[in-house]
C-alpha cells in the first residue's frame, strides 16, 4: 500500500493558469531537480498559492526515469509552493529567501525514505507533517475501537482518556515545534496555521460565548504577522482574512468597514503587505453586490487613498474612485438620512425627516423611466400593500419637471396613497445627498431616519421587511 503523500489542506485545487514550458538556461536563479520514479513520463507542475487560488508557475514532463529539472531565470519569491502531477500526486514546499537550488527525491511507497536538500524550510515541514500524520493514524485507530458497541464502559472510558492525552501531546508538540522554529520561515508558517486559544474551550452560557467572541475579534491575528509578505503566498492567508470579516466581525456595514481599516493599518510596516491588503479589501468590496459593502471601500478610500501619495494608484483610478465615492458619501447604510424639503403633488411642503413612521421608503423615479413604469405598481401592490398597516410609508420623489406627466403617472399607477413629491426648483439638492444615478433609486429609513437599505429590488425588499418587521429587526 502506498504511503500517503504529505500535503496541506488547500483552499482550491484548480489550476487557473498554465505556465510556459520551463527553460534550462544555466543563468537561471532558481533550480529544482526532482526524482520521482513512480511518476515517470508524467507532466509535473510547479504551482503556487495566491489569494485563495492555485496557479501553475511552470510545467515540464518527467523523463522515463522519473527525473526532471525546472529552471526559472527570474527566481521565485519566498512562500508556499507545491508539486502536482495529475491526477492526485501533490506535495507542498516551503521556500524561503536563498532556497533556490532544490534537489528532491520522492518515494511514494515509503515517504520516510524521501529526501530534500536546498530547502531547510521544506525539510522541516515534511518532518512535521510526517509526525502529525502518524499521530492522526494512531487517533483513528483509537476512534475505531470506540465504534465497537460491545466494549465495556471502563474500556470506553480508557480509550477516551487515551485520545485526550494524545490530543494534548500533539498540541504540546505543535507548540514546541513553533517555539523551536520561531526565527525561520517554517515556524512562521506553522504558527500562522494555529488558531488563537479562546478563554473558554467549551463555553457554558451566553456570557462565556460572548467573551470568547470578543476575545477572538481582538486577537484573531495574534499568530500572524501581517507585515510578513511570505504569508500572502500561502493557502490560508486569504481565507483567514475573509473568515475574520465575515464571521468574527459584527455584520453591520460600519463595523465591517472599521475592521477592514484596522487590518490595513496592521500592514503599514511593509509596503508590499500594505498594497495587497488595501487592494484586496478595496477591490472586493467595489465588486461586491452585497448591500453595505460599499461602506468598506469608502472607508478605505477615506483612510488610505484620497489625498495620499500612493504610487500604484494612478490619477485615472483615483478620479474614478472619487467619482463613485461622491455618489455614496452621504447615503451609506448606517448614516443618518439627509432631510429633503419637497413639494407634494397638492402643493404642500413636507420635510422627509419629519414624517413619523416606523419605516420610510424614499423612492426616486421619473415617469418616463421604463423600469419605473413596471417597478412602481409592483412595489405598491405587493410590498406596500403588505406592510402599509405595519409602519411603512412611502415618499416618491419625481425627478421630472413635467407636472401633467407626473399627475398621469400617479393616477395610472394608482399610487395616490403615497406621499408624492417633487423638487421643481431643485432647492433640496437631493443629488448631493442621495445616489440617483440609476432610477428607480430606493432608500429605506428606520424610525430614527437612519438608512438601513438602499438600491434593493422588490423581491429583496420584501425579505428585508420580513426580517425587520416580522423578526423585530433593530431600528
Amino acid at each position: 500500500m502506498k504511503y500517503s503523500i504529505l500535503i496541506l489542506i488547500s483552499l482550491l485545487f484548480v489550476f487557473k493558469a498554465e505556465a510556459q514550458n520551463n527553460t534550462d538556461k544555466d543563468e537561471a536563479s532558481f533550480h529544482l531537480d526532482a526524482n520521482i520514479p513512480s511518476q515517470k513520463n508524467n507532466m509535473l507542475y510547479l504551482g503556487y498559492y495566491w489569494k485563495g487560488t492555485t496557479y501553475a508557475r511552470d510545467s515540464v514532463q518527467l523523463s522515463g526515469e522519473g527525473k526532471v529539472r525546472i529552471s526559472i531565470p527570474e527566481g521565485l519569491t519566498p512562500g508556499q509552493y507545491f508539486i502536482f502531477i495529475k491526477p492526485d500526486f501533490r506535495i507542498d514546499l516551503l521556500l524561503d529567501k536563498g532556497e533556490d537550488d532544490i534537489h528532491l527525491y520522492i518515494n511514494e511507497e515509503d515517504f520516510a525514505k524521501s529526501t530534500i536538500t536546498g530547502s531547510h524550510s521544506t525539510k522541516l515541514l515534511w518532518a512535521y507533517l510526517d509526525n502529525i500524520q502518524k499521530r492522526d493514524t494512531e487517533r483513528r485507530k483509537l476512534e475505531k475501537q470506540l465504534e465497537d458497541s460491545s466494549i465495556t464502559t471502563q474500556k470506553r472510558k480508557n480509550l477516551g482518556e487515551e485520545i485526550q492525552k494524545l490530543d494534548e501531546n500533539t498540541q504540546a508538540y505543535i507548540q514546541k515545534t513553533i517555539e523551536d522554529n520561531k526565527d525561520n520561515w517554517f515556524g512562521v508558517f506553522l504558527k500562522g496555521m494555529e488558531s488563537v486559544t479562546l478563554p473558554y474551550k467549551q463555553p457554558k452560557d451566553g456570557k462565556e460565548f460572548q467573551e470568547n467572541r470578543e476575545y477572538g475579534k481582538r486577537h484573531f491575528f495574534d499568530n500572524i504577522d501581517l507585515t510578513d509578505p511570505r504569508l500572502w503566498s500561502t493557502n490560508y492567508m486569504n481565507s483567514y482574512i475573509d473568515t475574520y470579516l465575515q464571521h468574527w466581525v459584527d455584520q453591520v456595514p460600519d463595523s465591517v468597514a472599521s475592521a477592514a481599516s484596522r487590518l490595513v493599518a496592521k500592514t503599514k510596516g511593509n509596503e508590499f503587505c500594505f498594497k495587497e491588503m488595501l487592494s484586496k479589501l478595496t477591490n472586493e468590496s467595489l465588486k461586491s453586490l452585497r448591500m453595505g459593502d460599499e461602506n468598506i471601500w469608502a472607508r478605505l478610500a477615506e483612510d488610505y487613498i484620497f489625498d495620499k501619495d500612493i504610487a500604484w494608484i494612478d490619477s485615472t483610478q483615483n478620479s474614478e474612485l472619487r467619482r463613485q465615492y461622491e455618489l455614496i458619501k452621504n447615503n451609506r447604510i448606517g448614516m443618518k438620512a439627509h432631510n429633503l424639503t419637497l413639494q407634494t403633488l397638492e402643493g404642500d411642503t413636507i420635510n422627509t425627516n419629519d414624517i413619523d413612521t416606523e419605516y420610510l421608503l424614499l423612492y426616486f423615479y421619473s415617469p418616463s423611466c421604463g423600469h419605473c413604469q413596471t417597478a412602481t405598481p409592483e412595489l405598491h401592490d405587493k410590498l406596500y400593500a403588505k406592510y402599509k398597516d405595519r409602519g411603512l410609508k412611502v415618499v416618491t420623489i419625481n425627478l421630472s419637471n413635467e407636472k401633467q406627466e407626473w399627475e398621469r403617472f400617479v393616477k395610472s399607477k394608482n399610487i395616490g396613497d403615497w406621499i408624492n413629491c417633487a423638487d421643481p426648483e431643485y432647492k433640496s439638492q437631493y443629488w448631493m445627498y442621495y445616489d440617483t444615478s440609476g432610477i428607480p433609486a430606493i432608500f429605506v429609513l428606520n424610525k430614527n431616519k437612519t438608512i438601513i437599505a438602499k438600491k434593493v429590488d422588490e423581491q429583496n425588499l420584501e425579505k428585508l421587511f420580513d426580517y425587520y418587521i416580522n423578526n423585530n429587526g433593530i431600528n
